[in-house]
């Protein structure tokens, strides 16, 4: 049985911890996405999982946030979809609803501003 609200394919084992002081992002094959699910955080293209990995978790980089934690993913993907460069609109929806899960699934609700409203609904 699939729980739509949680990522099924796994894009990275929760046991690889990032080293912060490197300033490396290491490529593997869990950067593709998972076709066969309908959770954000699987069917994110390479591009906008890169751009959380550079443009959100680089932007942060020695912050107080602990890495893994549902708020230091939330501002990585929120971050990416709103400065990377080159993203096309799908991928900083992604992005977004990627946060967004992040905060579900911490049990915190969060409050659409009109950059999350324009982006994932179109709204102006």
């Amino acid at each position: 049985m699939h729980n739509e609200r949680s990522a099924s394919g796994l894009r990275r084992s929760p046991f690889y911890i990032l080293d912060d002081d490197s300033d490396l992002i290491f490529v593997r094959g869990d950067i593709f996405p998972d076709k066969n699910s309908r959770h954000p955080r699987d069917i994110m293209s390479v591009r906008s999982v890169i751009a959380h990995e550079y443009y959100g978790h680089r932007t942060f980089r020695g912050t107080s946030a602990r890495q893994g934690s549902w708020n230091d993913e939330f501002r990585a993907s929120y971050t990416a979809a709103k400065i990377a460069p080159c993203l096309t609109d799908n991928d900083r929806r992604h992005l977004l609803l990627d946060a967004i899960e992040r905060a579900k699934e911490a049990g915190v609700v969060i409050e659409y501003n009109h950059f999350i409203g324009r982006m994932i609904y179109g709204i102006d």
